[in-house]
């Protein structure tokens, strides 16, 4: 049997590493905002292309905590056609080009964010108003299963949501949420299986 001895130096370093290396982990899986979050998950990248769009990336990517309610791809492509280009400027409408309408966009997006970082577990059981930064309204109803939010207005208050053109009135189902508490160094990601059109 051999004595094998190490320089003071290796062992030395070695220690360091992993006395280091929780603060490295700790790193690796802190919490990213909900702009990098929104992102970098495939199923909800779409929502951060469009509030980049709007001009909002810097509210996601900023110190207030927010809570998003970000469609899935699919709930995107559900959207009618003529609508999107509309909003975002892609395509032709009526036979001519069509260019963004900011304030719409900025309307669709801002109605899928509300203030303060909401729970799934701080929405059941119960049916809330939540002011979104849009200036509407939209309700989440947590006694559903799985919970569902819908635009909406309050009762006897004025009609208007800063609107992308259905005039605050309810004519969607409600959406589902089918992802909950996607934790962000800045607020909370639920995704829902709608677009939210105010």
């Amino acid at each position: 049997m051999t004595d094998i001895h190490l320089p003071r130096r290796v062992l030395l370093g070695a220690g360091a590493a992993l006395l280091a290396s929780p603060a490295i982990l700790r790193a690796q899986t802190a919490p990213r905002d909900l702009a990098t979050t929104l992102a970098g998950t495939e199923d909800i990248a779409r929502f951060a292309q469009i509030a980049e769009r709007a001009g909002m990336g810097d509210k996601l990517r900023g110190v207030q905590p927010l809570t998003v309610f970000a469609p899935t791809a699919a709930a995107w492509q559900a959207v009618p056609t003529p609508l999107m280009q509309d909003l975002l400027g892609s395509g032709t409408s009526g036979g001519r080009s069509s260019t963004a309408d900011p304030v719409r966009i900025m309307a669709l997006v801002g109605i899928h964010m509300v203030e303060g970082t909401h729970t799934a577990a701080s929405l059941k059981d119960r049916v809330q108003d939540m002011r979104t930064l849009n200036g509407g309204l939209v309700r989440l109803d947590g006694r559903a299963v799985p919970p569902t939010i819908v635009v909406t207005a309050p009762e006897g208050g004025p009609r208007g949501n800063n609107q992308t053109g259905v005039g605050g009135f309810n004519v969607q189902p409600p959406a589902k949420i089918v992802r909950a508490d996607i934790l962000c160094a800045n607020g909370m990601i639920h995704v829902i299986d709608g677009v939210l059109l105010p």
